[in-house]
């Protein structure tokens, strides 16, 4: 009968350590995906790429297409907050190209710039020497093609 409680409040001691464990180590789980998500919302002014990087400039790539081989695309930013853009849609001989020109503005957080006209409004994040084209939301595109939406600088 000893030997029955013994074992008994072995188990009961385990079972308490183990989910004491658990929990902690959970809370260091939550307590990582606040402090990154806080970061991406609250990002530090002083350190952003509007302020910090050498964001003006040409920047290149052939962006997915659902109909074409791809769009060849060219971003000029200017460092007056003016943009052009050049659009070449390849599809084999009838390659439709599309030239746009306009200001730019920079989101509240400074480190995505907005190209916007009359007819469409683009959204690129600003990276090191690249441009990170952004689905309508500001959302970063992920999946196979992920690579694909980026831009480099020449």
């Amino acid at each position: 009968m000893r030997k029955f409680k013994i074992l008994v409040l072995g188990s009961l001691a385990l079972m308490v350590f183990s989910c004491n464990n658990a929990s902690s180590k959970k809370g260091t789980s939550e307590e990582q995906q606040t402090s990154v998500s806080t970061e991406q919302v609250n990002p530090d002014p002083a350190h952003n790429s509007k302020i910090s990087l050498d964001w003006a400039g040409i920047y290149e790539g052939v962006l997915p297409c659902a109909d074409c081989e791809g769009i060849k695309t060219t971003i000029t930013l200017n460092s007056n907050h003016t943009f052009s853009k050049s659009e070449i849609y390849l599809k084999g001989e009838k390659e439709s190209k599309f030239d746009t020109k306009g200001q730019f503005e920079w989101d509240e957080s400074g480190g995505i710039v907005i190209l916007e006209n009359e007819d469409e409004k683009h959204l690129y994040r600003v990276g090191e020497n690249i441009l990170i084209h952004l689905d309508i939301n500001g959302n970063a595109i992920t999946g196979s093609l992920a690579e694909h939406y980026i831009l480099k600088k020449k």
